[in-house]
């Protein structure tokens, strides 16, 4: 599954239109529509708002980006080989980007951390 199908999944399994979304992230529903279908990258700002939009929490969306990389952050080429016939595109965007990512893992590890302290109180008031 790609970011587009990811997006049309989570959307039509929360039973928003095209058009809640688009107007939800601040984009046109044409524009939406092709990000959807995969013939258009998201840009960040729009990747920022989709766990707020979709419902969705911040393991979440880490698995949006680790869907799609090579749309998300405009990379190409195989670097599996160290041919060096691939290149990198926008350095800002992805320096953006995994900016974004590292708020997000900061942000998942918050709420791991919240629910151990919610569970050793749980522990301790059922050990009363």
């Amino acid at each position: 599954m790609n970011l587009s199908d990811k997006l049309f999944t989570t959307r039509t399994a929360k039973k928003l239109s095209k058009q809640e979304v688009a107007d939800l992230l601040g984009m046109d529903v044409t524009t939406y529509g092709r990000v959807e279908s995969g013939k258009r990258d998201l840009e960040i700002d729009k990747l920022k708002l989709l766990p707020e939009t979709l419902g969705i929490k911040a393991e979440e969306i880490l698995d949006l980006l680790e869907i799609d990389k090579g749309n998300i952050f405009n990379i190409s080429g195989d670097y599996s080989s160290g041919s060096g016939n691939g290149y990198v595109e926008n350095l800002y965007t992805n320096n953006e980007a995994l900016t974004e990512i590292k708020n997000l893992y900061t942000e998942l590890l918050k709420q791991k951390d919240e629910m151990i302290e919610y569970l050793k109180q749980e522990i301790e008031a059922l050990k009363k």
